[in-house]
């Protein structure tokens, strides 16, 4: 195993963890149903800015937005729990008071049917955007459930007063809750967030055990012998000792617009929770393992995330993709697929590892596929095999696409006015149009062979912000669950869609190898959720 300091006397075998890093609940309400109490998760002292430095969460501020032309954000990655923050909710929580106020992120941003917006979960409290209300009411803290409240303060400073009884420059009385705030408490309310964040107090201030706690309409609020106020900890100790279920929202998630690079330690490398070696080891990471960073540049220590994932691990451990060949505009031949091996490869007779070598070909080497073929099994759920121009077979995870990505010529059934979507199945490429001026034009995977994408004339009818897809829901053969399949947009009535594939990298995009859907790296898939729209056409082509 290989880490910063070999040699070190770390344990020799990392723990083995679920997946998950937490399971056991059957689903999550939108509210608490009972109080909790005390810091459950390590208090954390640092986080990952977009310009990949290492930074003290109460010191950081809002990363400038960056605009490609779609709407993308900067954003903050937190190895910690594995989940990201960005946009409106990254604007709320650091001017809420960020990590010391509300705690880190436990979820991802998610649709809630019947919430009326998008969620994200932290530490201390659920935020909500509804984007039908103005600034600042369109990100609230959603409200506590009565059970949380009564459990968390006595029935006696639950009973209604009649106002003030003390200074009124330090204390405030709201009449429809009738109850009033004051002291440390009143100026902690205003300078963190008041209504849109904690609500209007629902119990006065009750002392108990030295410990003075106050309930509120979207959280509870304690104030220590040391005379400091804090959010009491619901999420994190109700996640902690009861989990989140099959969530997907609550599962650990790649950083958005990471950067990809491969392990290279033959004996494995420790993924840990903090950026050092005494931190805990959550698991021993296989050689050439993809590891998905925050984009910028990193220390010793780099935060991130790997097949369910999040931590940090030891940088110099890290190695970048080489680069293919890429192929020149005027070399471009569309009506074949051209790309170049990703390691050294054998081309056979068929497509299977049983067949004779033809010939043998080492990183780089160009190929030219004129057909995906079903072959032999090689890893679970993937039988795809290349058709050769020059004859023999390739298995289809051993190349890449090396050809240029720009708009093809689009069909002659093309809308010419609107915007819609052109699908070129031969070069894995998807151009966002209006009218007949190209607007993006990205790298996709289509359907793999036996589960092809579809050809003709389509339009998006149902948009999905965060999907768990199964092999069960479209009766694919074997098993698989993919959780926090976002920005989905589907566009037949049989499963087909676009949305981001988070297990995608540049370096692996390109080639078919999905069950049929138009698989897209996040960047892409959110500007095509942003840009397209129900009734949005969709033409697939070769």
């Amino acid at each position: 195993m290989r880490d910063t300091h070999v040699g070190s006397n770390q344990p020799a075998a990392a723990p083995r963890m679920s997946r998950r890093r937490f399971a056991g609940l059957a689903g999550l309400t939108s509210a608490l149903a009972a109080g909790a109490s005390g810091l459950v998760l390590p208090t954390t002292t640092h986080a990952q800015d977009q310009e990949g430095q290492i930074i003290p969460i109460d010191q950081a501020t809002e990363v400038a937005e960056q605009d490609d032309g779609s709407t993308t954000t900067g954003g903050r990655y937190f190895a910690e729990t594995g989940h990201n923050l960005q946009g409106s909710f990254l604007r709320r929580w650091r001017n809420a008071g960020g990590a010391a106020v509300l705690g880190l992120p436990l979820s991802e941003e998610r649709y809630v049917e019947g919430s009326g917006g998008i969620q994200q979960t932290f530490e201390t409290l659920t935020l909500l955007h509804d984007p039908t209300l103005e600034a600042p009411w369109d990100i609230q803290a959603m409200h506590l459930a009565a059970t949380t409240i009564r459990g968390a303060v006595p029935a006696s400073a639950r009973t209604a007063v009649s106002g003030c009884s003390g200074d009124n420059r330090t204390c405030q009385f709201f009449p429809d809750s009738q109850h009033t705030i004051s002291g440390e408490f009143l100026t902690f309310w205003e300078e963190h967030g008041g209504l849109q964040i904690f609500g209007m107090p629902r119990s006065e201030a009750a002392t108990q055990n030295g410990l003075t706690v106050q309930a509120f309409e979207r959280a509870i609020l304690e104030l220590g012998a040391d005379r400091t106020v804090r959010v009491r900890r619901l999420w994190a100790d109700r996640i902690a000792t009861e989990g989140t279920g099959d969530d997907p929202a609550f599962a650990p998630a790649p950083p958005n617009g990471g950067t990809t690079s491969l392990v290279s330690a033959s004996e494995g490398l420790r993924l840990r929770t903090g950026p050092g070696t005494d931190a805990e080891i959550i698991v021993v990471l296989p050689d050439n393992a993809e590891f998905v960073a925050p984009p910028g540049e990193h220390g010793e220590w780099v935060p991130g995330y790997v097949d369910g994932f999040a931590g940090w691990v030891a940088a110099e451990y890290l190695v970048a993709p080489a680069a293919l060949p890429q192929i020149a505009a005027q070399n471009w031949e569309v009506s074949v697929w051209q790309g170049a091996t990703l390691s050294e490869t054998n081309i056979r007779a068929e497509p299977t590892t049983t067949s004779r070598v033809v010939t043998e070909l080492i990183y780089g080497d160009a190929v030219t596929v004129v057909d995906w073929v079903k072959g032999e099994e090689v890893f679970e759920g993937a039988d795809g095999w290349a058709r050769l121009e020059d004859g023999g077979f390739i298995y289809a995870r051993n190349v890449g696409r090396a050809a240029p990505v720009m708009p093809p010529s689009p069909p002659t059934n093309a809308p010419a006015q609107g915007r819609w979507i052109d699908v070129h199945l031969t070069q894995q490429l998807i151009v966002a149009y209006e009218g007949r001026t190209p607007v993006r034009t990205v790298v996709t995977t289509t359907g793999m062979p036996g589960w092809e994408t579809p050809e003709g004339s389509f339009a998006i009818n149902t948009r999905v912000a965060n999907e768990t897809m199964t092999a069960e829901a479209i009766g694919a053969e074997g098993h698989y669950k993919l959780e926090d399949v976002l920005f989905t947009q589907y566009f037949t009535d049989v499963g087909h869609a676009l949305h981001f594939a988070w297990w995608r990298t540049p370096e692996t995009i390109g080639r078919p190898g999905s069950h049929g859907c138009l698989n897209l790296l996040l960047d892409d898939a959110r500007f095509f959720w942003e840009w397209a729209t129900i009734g949005t056409t969709v033409i697939c082509h070769r």
